[in-house]
């Protein structure tokens, strides 16, 4: 059995040119026994860390590669683009190669393709490889595009001069053009006539000169072609000839063993594999066809991977006029090239950027610098220095030992960097928050030993990955700090990070159905169809591995009526049943129903077809990133070739997590409305009942509970700290799900011995975070805290050797603190150390969690104590309407006006009018308006107007304001001090019409609603057909007058705010209290059953409330925007799911059970 090396081969990161991942290939080269394997992708190296880590893991040998573009020159724009290989012979070439990509993708390079020039890659050394490839190589296609160039350019200049001679012949016969070239020579006219013919000529000799030497020019480039051409032949080491049964292919093929014998270069046997079989061929054509994108003789080809028997036996079919055994030499030549390459090892060690030559030095001044002026201020207690002197040399040491040194003095000086330029930072993110130094330094703003965080969560001295510390910040102070670190490293050590978006299950159904020609409407429906059933299928799933998971599931499953489980039980075996119910009906829409579409399904699914940036990190590295580990450029920002995972696992890099976190912005805008400087932790009090009691109000703005079944989790707890906010944080994840209601009912949980439940007692007795672990063995069993934390991770991945190994120094220091005889300690440590494993999956972690409570706390104190500045920074910062809502109803739970849109008053974003405890809407939260033109219209504030003929003239000259927008704020009554928003649109549309009107046609007059009345008095001159010069002011004046200044009716008011503010203002004091107009309209299972809200057309108070009764429904149907008259609301308890049963609770819904319909 032969062999040989695959390496023109395209996996899916070639986007949109392959359905096949590159652990297909690598899985089925191995299998086959051959030694190598190269993935060339189209201009990139995407993930290419990763390919080379599971290459090499499957024993072969790794070949970096890539299939470049090249193009003949930058200077014109010409979609040449040929298509070459290049292949790195060592790691100097990896380097080089990764360059060169990085240098096709920049601005000046790419022209629809990442491209470098011939001269550039005339330049690449000899640690790269380099093979002609495909049809689309330049040995194959630029002779022919530079015969077509001179033909295309020979072909343009011989008509331009034709066209520009037939111009001057027709200039011969011009008198009036002779008579004025004749006078600027002689005024008496002394010139003979037949001079000027004797001009035109010469201008046409002159003419023709010189386009025989632009023509001369065009035929240089055949000279300049040729020898670019041999040049090309000279720089690649192998011409690359493949087996497709193809005219084309053959004589390509016979060209370039022509060219092998007469430059000595070697043939190599190509296969330009792009699928791993048929099936995976069949679903890139699906996916090609959907987005339109085809390869003309290309899609002919068998571009399946071959076995070496394959490819020979393709060659034979093919019968090309080349001897045999040099097609085989070629194969073979495939195998000679791979073991000219030597493989290389990455670099996997932790890289942290360096800044200072003497960086613990540097550290240690800080820590003391900062330290110092921490007491001073009376932050840190005078009693308490000595503890956190302990704790900086401990975690120094562990800094050092694990390199992080320079590590944390960056992120130290970049913190400070961003609280000094206005740009504050969350407490903190993830483990971080255990360490006191990153307290010290201001990394944090959680000092750990105020609120028992834990150090060896975030830095282990036994562990070897990164170490990495992520920042939350306001989403719109990003890019500065971005920016910040790019300047402070470089542009050659700093890059954005990968991201690959695939195609989802929605997303597929669209392009199969797209490429086998569904109807969209079908595709809707079958969209529909498969996430009900996926959505089941999953829902259900969670919640029976949920209750498989509880303690007590044994006793669960035996429970009987009588039993407390009974619930659970009847819950367990009602999801078992949905699940199985939309199993079968999933398999049905997949085997029958729509049988072609899913055949493709599972091929596309999940297939990367674009790239973009990670939207959270940035890589800072002590070592160039182009070279060493790839880059690219995409909208003027340098990427990094390697995802998240690359960059930690196989390159050990360090990233900077940026997190944009809307509520940072919510509460750093409220303190500047209130005109108070961002408050830090020690300055907050975290104790104010006040806020506790607050809290509960509504879920407008609380971080992480403004969910509906967060804030009902929030609501039903009553926390009072901040730990029991970060104990409903964790519960909150499907995680906690095994002790979620208990935890909630308030029980307390018995732990194996009161040792245990005395750790455990912030925690009512439940073991909830990683962190209780760590606590748990260092506290009580003894052990360092990088041990610690090397047994939790150990119990967690089930790694159960290491946890053996560890038992005897667990129990003896349990033992040790426990006033139980050995036998009995010993027992109740191997009870809890199961529990520990037990609960290993569902574990939150502590620092995290600590320091994300700590901003939904600051959320509800800004809410509590600046509720205006609070609300107008929590509207401003709105993402969607459900935002605008939310933030909408917390100012009427807070009683807060929110005026309407006013000219004069209002401008882009919501202000603050304390005096009056309201807010003005900004204009830019309007739908299809924006800032600009709130701008704008301020500018106009200060004017004086007679009329809103006048507004409209300024508007329409001074302002960047559209139609639609115009007619948008007519209708929001912005405009209201000039009259009704029905009369000022007719205003709007008399203005728009006549205005600029200067001649009015008579035969037009009727249809414009003009009488000659009219026209008479207002044109300056009569014609037989025409009035013209119109006194458009006087005009428009008269017409506004004899108009009607009434508003729109009730609904279409309602109607037209809900469609551009996304809620209803309208209000009518005049009105009955009675009368409510439906403004939301929703029904579930039962469509007779609707719930709504209803707007009070009196009060303007908004009414959720749901009908129960279909008889009632159906005796008074009724939708939305209909008008209702209710007399009054029936209060019911409302119901919830505890343990599988419904159980009434304390809060009453409003039931709509009378009414009647107006309209």
């Amino acid at each position: 059995m032969g062999q040989y090396t695959i390496y023109h081969c395209h996996s899916n990161r070639s986007l949109l040119d392959s359905c096949t991942d590159y652990k297909e290939y690598a899985d089925r080269v191995a299998e086959l026994g051959y030694k190598a394997l190269a993935l060339t992708e189209h201009g990139n190296a995407y993930n290419w860390v990763e390919k080379k880590m599971y290459i090499n893991s499957k024993g072969l040998k790794y070949i970096h590669g890539v299939e470049c573009y090249l193009t003949a020159s930058l200077e014109e724009k010409v979609r040449d683009n040929y298509h070459t290989i290049l292949l790195a012979k060592n790691y100097e070439g990896v380097k080089e190669i990764n360059l060169l990509i990085d240098k096709s993708t920049q601005p000046d390079h790419r022209y629809y393709k990442p491209r470098i020039t011939f001269e550039e890659f005339f330049n690449i050394s000899d640690n790269v490889i380099k093979i002609s490839a495909c049809l689309a190589s330049p040995l194959n296609k630029y002779p022919k595009d530079i015969q077509k160039q001179m033909a295309e350019k020979t072909a343009a200049l011989k008509q331009e001069l034709a066209n520009k001679v037939a111009e001057l012949e027709k200039q011969k016969n011009d008198q009036k053009a002779m008579i004025t070239w004749l006078k600027q020579f002689d005024e008496n006219g002394c010139i003979p006539e037949d001079s000027y013919l004797h001009y035109i000529e010469a201008q046409i000799d002159k003419l023709k000169q010189y386009y025989d030497n632009l023509l001369e020019e065009v035929q240089l480039m055949n000279v300049t072609a040729r020898e670019t051409f041999y040049k090309l032949l000279e720089t690649y080491d192998y011409y690359e000839i493949q087996p497709h049964d193809f005219p084309e292919q053959k004589r390509y093929n016979e060209f370039l063993y022509a060219a092998s014998k007469q430059t000595g270069k070697p043939l190599i046997a190509g296969t330009d594999t792009h699928s791993i079989d048929y099936y995976k061929a069949e679903c890139r054509s699906i996916l090609q066809k959907a987005k339109r994108i085809e390869y003309a003789d290309e899609d002919k080809f068998d571009l399946t991977l071959k076995t070496y028997e394959e490819l020979v036996e393709m060659f034979r079919i093919q019968n090309c006029d080349i001897p045999f055994d040099v097609i085989l030499q070629a194969i073979e030549n495939t195998n000679v090239m791979a073991d000219s390459v030597t493989d290389f090892e990455l670099d996997t060690s932790v890289k942290y950027p360096k800044l200072y030559d003497n960086e613990e030095e540097v550290l240690k001044k800080r820590i003391f610098d900062k330290l110092h002026e921490k007491i001073d201020a009376g932050i840190i207690k005078k009693k308490k220095i000595p503890e956190y002197v302990k704790r900086i040399k401990e975690e120094m040491r562990v800094f050092k030992k694990i390199n992080m040194i320079g590590f944390m003095l960056f992120m130290s000086e970049l913190v400070c960097w961003c609280w000094e330029n206005g740009i504050p930072v969350g407490p903190c993110r993830g483990s971080v928050g255990g360490s006191t130094v990153a307290y010290i330094t201001d990394i944090i703003d959680v000092d750990p030993v105020i609120w028992n965080t834990i150090f060896s969560r975030f830095a282990n001295e036994d562990r070897e990955e990164v170490g990495d510390i992520d920042l939350d910040i306001s989403p719109d102070q990003r890019e500065l700090v971005y920016n910040h670190i790019i300047e402070s490293f470089g542009y050659d050590k700093t890059a954005y990070i990968l991201a690959i978006g695939t195609v989802s299950d929605k997303g597929t159904i669209d392009e199969i159905g797209r490429a086998l020609d569904i109807p969209l409407d079908e595709v809707a429906h079958i969209k529909e169809m498969y996430s009900a059933y996926k959505d089941t299928i999953e829902s259900t799933g969670k919640r029976i591995k949920e209750i498989e998971d509880m303690i007590h599931f044994d006793e669960i499953k035996q429970a009987n009526k009588e039993s407390e489980y009974y619930g659970l039980r009847r819950d367990y075996e009602n999801k078992i049943t949905e699940r199985d119910k939309a199993i079968k009906q999933m398999n049905d829409l997949k085997d029958n129903q729509y049988r072609k579409l899913f055949y493709y399904f599972d091929g596309i699914n999940g297939t990367p077809v674009s790239q973009s940036i990670h939207p959270a990190g940035i890589v800072v590295s002590p070592v160039t990133l182009p070279d060493n580990y790839g880059t690219f450029w995409n909208d003027g920002k340098r990427i990094m070739c390697i995802n998240m995972e690359e960059i930690h696992d196989g390159a050990g890099l360090v990233k900077y997590d940026l997190l944009g976190l809307k509520n940072l912005e919510i509460i750093r805008k409220c303190y500047e409305y209130a005109g108070l400087p961002y408050p830090k932790s020690h300055q907050i009090n975290w104790n104010d009942k006040k806020v506790w009691n607050d809290i509960v109000l509504c879920p407008a703005g609380v971080f992480q509970f403004e969910s509906p079944y967060a804030y009902e989790m929030l609501k039903n707890y009553g926390p009072q700290c901040i730990n029991d906010l970060s104990m409903i944080n964790a519960s909150l994840r499907p995680s906690g799900a095994s002790y979620r209601d208990r935890l909630l009912a308030g029980e307390t949980n018995k732990n194996p011995s009161p040792l245990i439940d005395e750790l455990l007692k912030d925690n009512r007795g439940f073991l909830i975070f990683q962190e209780d672990v760590i606590a748990f063995l260092q506290k009580i069993c003894g052990l360092s805290g990088s041990e610690a934390d090397n047994v939790r991770r150990a119990i967690g991945r089930k790694q159960m050797g290491r946890l053996q190994k560890a038992l005897p120094s667990i129990l003896k220091g349990y033992c040790k603190m426990s006033p139980q005889p050995q036998d009995v300690a010993e027992e109740e440590a191997k009870t809890f150390l199961k529990i520990i494993e037990d609960s290993s999956n569902y574990m939150f972690g502590y620092n995290h969690s600590t320091g994300y409570s700590m901003i939904g706390y600051m959320c509800a104190f800004c809410r509590y104590y600046y509720p205006e500045e609070f609300i107008a920074a929590y509207l401003n910062c709105a993402n969607n309407t459900d935002d605008i809502l939310m933030g909408t109803e917390l100012a009427k739970i807070k009683n807060i006006e929110i005026k309407n849109i006013k000219f004069r008053k209002s401008g882009a974003e919501y202000t603050v009018d304390k005096a009056n405890h309201a807010l003005y809407k900004g204009i830019a939260s309007i739908k299809f308006c924006n800032a600009q033109i709130a701008d704008d219209l301020l500018e106009l504030a200060t004017n004086r107007y007679n009329n809103f003929t006048e507004v409209l003239a300024d508007v329409n000259t001074k302002t960047s304001v559209n139609s639609r927008q115009l007619t948008i704020l007519i209708g929001l009554n912005y405009f209201e001090e000039f009259g009704k928003n029905q009369y000022l649109m007719q205003v709007s549309e008399i203005y728009d019409k006549f205005a600029l009107c200067k001649i009015i046609s008579k035969k037009k007059m009727e249809s414009l609603g003009l009488t000659e009345y009219l026209m008479k008095k207002y044109a300056g001159k009569e014609t037989a057909s025409q009035y013209r010069d119109l006194d458009n002011t006087g005009l428009i004046a008269e017409l506004s007058s004899r108009l009607e200044n009434k508003a729109m009716s009730v609904i279409d008011q309602v109607k037209f705010e809900k469609e551009y503010l996304q809620y209803v203002v309208y209000v009518n004091p005049k009105v009955n209290q009675c009368f409510y107009v439906v403004t939301d309209y929703k029904t579930f299972k039962e469509v007779r059953k609707p719930y709504c809200v209803l707007h009070n057309i009196k009060t303007g108070e908004d009414v959720k409330a749901r009908v129960t009764s279909i008889k009632v429904y159906q005796d008074n149907p009724f939708g939305e925007f209909s008008i209702l008259k209710v007399p009054h609301f029936t209060k019911k308890k409302k119901k919830k799911c505890v343990n599988g049963t419904w159980q009434e609770t304390d809060e009453l819904e409003n039931i709509l059970d009378e009414y009647e319909v107006i309209k």
